[in-house]
């Protein structure tokens, strides 16, 4: 016990003295201070694009509830008979979606880094005036600098920075045979140097992202969220030691373990990724063209809106078979009901829709064969779970969208319910009356939980890759020369 501990003692007087790993780990903190503030950045540029769209909201809804109210001339006096028609508040105080971050969003920032933060929800979707879908096909250079980046590419450099020269400098200066005969096998002052080494660098880390969870404006995090990422931190410091045990195992001078260890951060932080990515890509050959969606809704308006009202008509009612019972013969006579509207609208998108996603086909089997590839890389693995748990993955703003059409579809049938309304046996448009304005449906942000079994998998894929390297190194160091 006494010898572990001179061991230890040893250990940090050693890496306390040296000027250089001062520097490096004062730069260490500087950039992760700058990724702190970069990622509160982005969250609070989100919070405040959150907080304008509520108030233009809220203005929206003063402004509507003004036009009931206000007769001072007869067109104002018709402005107040339709405020409550069901078109015009959908046009005058659309309901809107808002994508709120979450409280690790400015720690791992993902693709949120470049999606659109709100949007107004209609009884129809409008393709034409959506942003284009973001395709991500380099994973791992997902968003800005945050402290993702910080963890995935700044902590292997320090654990190379510590490790390499562990074993190979104090042979060469002759220290090596003093330390063997106070603290015994060289296996084991090695495992004491790693271990040293593991801690100081996971504690550095774990400050730094600490400061990042605590100075969040969005809040903080669940505990299990808080306890998974300093694990997955701690999981992502282990590989990286892993890794650099096999290649001081080989027992080589100085340079060579340095050399081995950049090249193998290298290979895993960038040619790895860019070959996962090449791969995924030449799968699938993006179809990706420019197009004008614009033009591509006119055509699709003018060719729907040619159509013969009975087809219009009977889409309406075959997809919303809940209405089917307000059916009159005069809704096909012309273009110039609202039978003929709420058909127009749905074809109109169903059309829209299958163009866009024909147009993103090939980039999305990229992007999922890019993800069954990634677990093959530590590194990427690693980010993804990291954006996982920061809900800012693209399983997490595809989860949001569907949560957007699942909100839209809930206006929609309260739309549809007074369009469609019957009175005295009659169908007519019925009103939304002033209370009414309070009671329309308001969007909800579902954060959804991270699937256990993801993250578990892929935690365990970064802890036998570990294992595999470690037991690598332990049959290399049978041959290592003392």
């Amino acid at each position: 016990m006494k010898d572990k501990i001179m061991l230890l003692v040893y250990e940090w007087k050693h890496i306390s003295r040296q000027l250089a790993v001062w520097i490096l780990f004062l730069l260490f903190f500087i950039v992760g201070g700058y990724a702190v503030y970069s990622g509160n950045l982005l969250t609070e540029k989100k919070l405040k694009a959150i907080d304008e769209a509520k108030k233009e909201s809220v203005k929206d809804y003063h402004t509507t509830l003004k036009a009931f109210k206000d007769t001072l001339d007869a067109e104002k006096k018709q402005q107040a008979e339709n405020a409550g028609n069901p078109y015009v508040i959908d046009y005058r105080y659309p309901r809107v979606a808002y994508d709120q971050p979450y409280p690790l969003t400015g720690l791992a920032a993902g693709i949120k880094d470049i999606t659109p933060v709100t949007e107004k929800v209609n009884y129809y979707t409008d393709y034409a005036a959506l942003d284009r879908e973001m395709t991500n096909p380099m994973i791992l250079f997902e968003g800005r600098l945050d402290m993702v980046y910080v963890n995935l590419y700044l902590v292997p450099l320090l654990i190379i920075v510590l490790v390499y020269p562990i074993i190979s400098s104090e042979k060469e200066k002759g220290i090596s045979s003093l330390l063997i005969v106070q603290g015994g096998t060289l296996k084991r002052i090695l495992f004491v140097k790693l271990i040293t080494r593991l801690i100081i660098v996971f504690l550095a880390a774990s400050i730094v992202n600490a400061l990042g969870i605590l100075l969040s404006p969005s809040g903080f995090p669940s505990v299990k969220d808080a306890f998974l990422w300093f694990f997955l931190l701690f999981s992502y410091c282990v590989i990286w030691i892993s890794l650099c045990f096999v290649i001081i195992s080989l027992d080589k001078n100085s340079v060579f373990n340095l050399f081995s260890c950049l090249a193998c951060w290298i290979f895993l932080l960038f040619l790895l990724p860019l070959i996962i990515n090449k791969t995924a890509q030449g799968r699938h050959p993006s179809d990706l063209k420019l197009l004008d969606l614009e033009e591509k809704d006119r055509q699709i308006s003018d060719e729907v809106w040619a159509m013969k009202p009975k087809m219009v008509v009977d889409s309406f009612y075959r997809n919303f078979p809940e209405y089917a019972f307000v059916y009159s013969p005069s809704d096909t006579i012309d273009n110039q009901n609202d039978a003929f509207f709420a058909g127009y609208y749905y074809i109109k998108q169903n059309r829209m829709k299958a163009v866009i996603d024909s147009l993103w086909e090939g980039d999305r089997k990229a992007n999922q064969t890019a993800y069954r590839l990634i677990r093959y890389n530590p590194v990427q693995s690693t980010e993804h779970l990291f954006t996982l748990l920061a809900r800012t993955s693209r399983a997490d703003y595809l989860g949001y969208k569907k949560d957007v059409e699942d909100f839209r579809h809930t206006w929609q049938i309260r739309f549809f319910d007074k369009v469609f309304s019957v009175k005295n046996g009659k169908r007519s448009l019925s009103k939304f009356s002033r209370e009414e304005l309070k009671t329309l449906p308001l969007f909800t942000i579902k954060h959804h939980d991270v699937r256990t079994a993801d993250f578990i998998s892929g935690i365990l894929i970064l802890w036998m890759l570990s294992l595999i390297c470690l037991m690598a190194g332990l049959l290399l160091i049978r041959k290592f020369k003392q």
